[in-house]
Parts: structure tokens; sequence; C-alpha cells
């Protein structure tokens, strides 16, 4: 599965045009620090997840299996991956701080 790193230009450009022409989000969060959390089911094809600015820790994404320590994606505040994936229950997190958010904004 091709995954895209993207400058904070190619960033504010593409939440720009997806935000701006309101796609549909979820935001997925945890109470409790290491435990994995999938997002809720939305059909989707391509997924960009972002950390919220306030996060104080690493949050690890993992597609399609429990996301775990030093395996998926690290992402500090307000880093972000975009995805295809075909739904959005397939984007796991573990997040590092109890409390902390990510925000994934799809596309069909």
């Amino acid at each position: 599965m091709p995954v895209v790193f993207l400058t904070e230009a190619h960033l504010q450009a593409l939440d720009y045009r997806m935000l701006g022409s309101m796609q549909p989000s979820i935001v997925i969060t945890h109470a409790n620090p290491d435990t994995n959390v999938a997002g809720a089911a939305h059909a989707c094809k391509r997924a960009l997840i972002k950390a919220q600015p306030a996060n104080t820790g690493i949050v690890w994404v993992n597609f399609g299996a429990a996301a775990v320590d030093l395996v998926g994606y690290p992402l500090n505040a307000n880093e972000s991956v975009s995805v295809p994936v075909t739904d959005t229950d397939e984007i796991n997190c573990l997040f590092k701080v109890g409390g902390e958010k990510v925000t994934v904004v799809y596309s069909n």
C-alpha cells in the first residue's frame, strides 16, 4: 500500500481542498494510553489522518491491523499521512498519551 508523506505546503493545499469542500471526517481518540482503537466504519477511497495540534505524545497509526509501538506510522502533533483505504475502520491508532486525538478526513 503506497503511503504519501506531505510537506507543510502540500498539507495546507490538501487540507483546504478536502476541508474546504466539506469532506466527511471522523475523530479517533481513546481515554487510556497504549490501547489500540479503530476508526468508526465509513466506506471511502482515501483518507488523510492528521494528529491534533494539542497532542503531546506520539500516535502510532497502522492500517488493517492493530497499531502497536514501533509498528506503523508515528505521528507527532500536526503531522499527517494520506493513504488509500476502503473503509475508515481499517485505520488503527495507538495513543501514547490518553485523551489525544487524530482527525480523519476521507473521500469517496
